[in-house]
């Protein structure tokens, strides 16, 4: 995925939630209520706390995975991509959100080009072969928030379970008519893990956006993934990469947006 795509969808894609908090303590809500000597109204003030007892949170992340010390042997690409993610806090008291999201990440790519005749007109065109390996996640968890914002940082501790689907995608392409003639997923296999992280969310004047950086490590079943190999010359994209089984061990790293 190119980079100018990933930072249009950084920055420019939003998803406005149904609640905001005070952008000096996101997670904190003020539950004192003004009242004078003559006045008291107990029914109002319980159906103002209850009315107030619900919040929404919602992420979009450029996500970076790098492999680390678990794998048995050398894996040595990273994976970029796209997360997203929505979380619901249940009670305004307690600073912590559950919910989930998905990510979909890319590891390596190749293409080879040659020449063949069209079934359909019989004429010889140019085609080529694109191979793309890929990630797809689901995960579901909670995010904890520090009650106290340390200057514009907000922290917060993470903890997910995961869905993993590792597959690759090939795309035969005409290129002389620049028509895609042929898009063949394969190599689909699944396995569950977990995530643990820790990140904060950083005030960007605004009490509705906000920076949000986070640092986890993922670990669970392994994946058969498509490694390259030494091969020079292909007659099918494939020729140039073997699948291996990788045990899964992921140091990620998050960078983008929260919507309150």
């Amino acid at each position: 995925m190119k980079w100018n795509l990933l930072v249009f969808l950084l920055f420019v894609l939003a998803f406005p939630l149904l609640s905001q908090v005070d952008s000096t303590d996101s997670v904190n809500v003020d539950t004192s209520y003004y009242y004078d000597d003559e006045y008291y109204d107990d029914e109002y003030i319980e159906e103002d706390i209850e009315e107030d007892t619900s919040g929404y949170l919602g992420e979009i992340n450029f996500v970076m995975d790098m492999p680390d010390g678990q794998m048995k042997k050398k894996f040595n690409k990273i994976f970029y991509g796209v997360d997203l993610g929505f979380y619901k806090q249940l009670n305004k008291t307690v600073p912590m959100f559950v919910g989930g999201g998905f990510s979909f990440k890319g590891y390596d790519s190749e293409s080879i080009s040659y020449f063949d005749y069209s079934e359909e007109d019989g004429q010889e065109y140019e085609f080529s072969e694109d191979f793309k390996g890929s990630l797809f996640d689901i995960y579901i968890g909670a995010k904890y928030f520090s009650t106290k914002s340390f200057w514009i940082f907000n922290p917060y501790f993470q903890i997910d379970l995961e869905y993993r689907r590792a597959y690759i995608s090939i795309t035969e392409t005409n290129l002389d008519l620049d028509e895609t003639v042929n898009t063949d997923f394969k190599g689909g296999n699944s396995s569950f893990g977990y995530n643990i992280g820790v990140g904060s969310i950083m005030a960007v004047n605004s009490d509705k956006y906000f920076i949000n950086l986070r640092v986890s490590y993922s670990s669970g079943g392994g994946l058969f993934l498509y490694k390259r190999n030494k091969e020079t010359s292909a007659v099918y994209v494939t020729d140039y990469f073997d699948k291996k089984y990788f045990p899964i061990g992921l140091i990620t790293l998050k960078l983008g947006v929260t919507f309150l």
